[in-house]
């Protein structure tokens, strides 16, 4: 279903350690710029609709932390949209409160989506901070004795690796709709903590996540980003069915790429501040870009040298944005497994 993804905030209350996003961690009431105005989130509603349009995905940061997040939930279902959310379950009872206040606020809501990084609370507890996986754990319960569809969402590093069945277990037992699970995007801090796996075991975790598909009643899939032998990306924003609008108000190419940890600037994926302009040109800017990603992919595909670093897309597109303040991903992946692998032979 196409959708537009609006991140409502740049706040988040968690500092958690495999985070690629470059987020204010803490108290930020009084810094009205880390939010998105709510004028902003209802032009933008408006002239998304005669495109067809329909729902929206709301990241963060963490959502909640909007101060006015009960508002613009309103905003959203007064203009017809269905939505959903992802949380880290923090002050999960504030947020359901919020959610359930207006009836139409709670007849739109589609969903919350949950980050969980362990299927043990020792594991998820190490990467998000403690007493998170007792929140997320409950939160789901609170979802499904409301009726609420719940949703799991993991990132699969060195920390979890080893318990992608257990997770999907896990997923099964606290009865949710989806659980999906991705590869960890690198940033020079979660390598810097040796998080991210080798780039040689990234089909390893692919094959365990196929494998668990078939095992389990509830839907269990893979995010975009693993490894594809089609060097022409297909992912949803690039065929225009997720629009990304960040905190800002600005339309910007991807989700993933917005607001990076080891971006020190705005780079070319941000297209169009719709505060000043209208979403249709914007968009317009956004399209020239995306044939521009095409073209040079063909031209990669047709480069012997370049070639085989198609099989990660996303990993492309962190190295083409510039992304990291350094050497390119790949290289650093790479670098960081070969060393690896000679302390190990000493």
């Amino acid at each position: 279903m196409p959708r537009i993804g609006i991140e409502f905030n740049n706040v988040c209350n968690l500092d958690c350690a495999h985070c690629f996003r470059s987020i204010y961690r803490g108290g930020a009431e009084n810094n009205k710029d880390l939010f998105l105005p709510l004028d902003v989130l209802e032009k933008i509603l408006i002239e998304a609709k005669p495109l067809g349009y329909a729902h929206v995905a709301i990241t963060g940061g963490e959502p909640p932390m909007h101060p006015r997040f009960g508002e613009a939930l309103d905003i959203i279902a007064e203009h017809g949209y269905s939505y959903h959310f992802l949380t880290n379950a923090r002050n999960f009872q504030k947020t359901l409160k919020a959610v359930s206040a207006q009836p139409l606020r709670r007849a739109k809501l589609a969903g919350i989506s949950f980050s969980l990084d362990g299927a043990t609370e020792a594991t998820h507890d190490k990467i998000r901070g403690k007493g998170s996986y007792r929140e997320v754990v409950t939160a789901i319960a609170m979802c499904q004795a409301l009726g609420i569809e719940a949703s799991i969402i993991t990132t699969i590093n060195k920390a979890n690796r080893h318990e992608i069945d257990q997770l999907a277990l896990l997923g099964a037992h606290l009865k949710v709709k989806r659980q999906i699970f991705g590869h960890q995007n690198p940033t020079e801090h979660n390598l810097g903590a040796d998080l991210i796996l080798p780039l040689s075991e990234w089909r390893a975790v692919e094959r365990d996540v196929a494998r668990v598909m078939t095992g389990f009643r509830h839907d269990i899939s893979m995010a975009v980003g693993f490894y594809t032998d089609y060097y022409l990306p297909r992912c949803a924003p690039l065929t225009h069915d997720d629009l990304n609008i960040d905190y800002r108000g600005r339309l910007t190419l991807c989700c993933q790429l917005s607001n990076y940890r080891d971006g020190d600037k705005d780079g070319e994926d941000v297209v169009g501040d719709l505060k000043k302009e209208s979403l249709a040109v914007a968009l317009g800017k956004l399209m020239n870009l995306v044939n521009k990603v095409h073209r040079e992919r063909l031209a990669m595909a047709a480069d012997p040298r370049q070639k085989e670093k198609l099989h990660y897309p996303c990993l492309v597109c962190i190295e083409r944005f510039g992304k990291t303040s350094g050497e390119p991903m790949l290289v650093q992946m790479t670098g960081a497994e070969r060393r690896r692998d000679r302390e190990t032979e000493r």
